[in-house]
């Protein structure tokens, strides 16, 4: 897994919104990256399970990761820049799963 480090409220404070947003957007590709790399991992679990227990701390330390980097853009005040960023990820991962619905239709036809 990748590990992302937010930069600090100070360094934050001295961009401007437009590089905090692609802070955000770099966040959320790590993240993804993330969620596949786990997915990688649990379906290696159907010839080794003793991965298992594994995959449930990545997910675990993900969401975590993702709770504290919430709490800590709250606490530095820039939520509201980090929820366009948010809404703009469901954006495109919709996007993704509308791709996927397609594909499946079609191919049960």
């Amino acid at each position: 897994m990748v590990y992302f480090e937010l930069p600090t409220k100070k360094e934050l404070d001295s961009i401007d919104s437009k590089e905090r947003m692609n802070i955000f957007r770099q966040y959320f590709a790590t993240s993804r990256y993330d969620r596949l790399f786990i997915q990688k991992c649990l379906l290696s679990t159907a010839y080794n399970e003793s991965r298992l227990s594994e995959v449930k701390e990545m997910e675990q330390t993900h969401d975590d990761s993702y709770c504290d980097k919430v709490n800590k853009i709250k606490e530095y005040g820039y939520i509201d820049e980090f929820i366009v960023a948010v809404k703009e990820e469901e954006q495109a991962i919709q996007k993704i799963i509308e791709a996927y619905d397609k594909r499946m239709r079609m191919s049960n036809l």
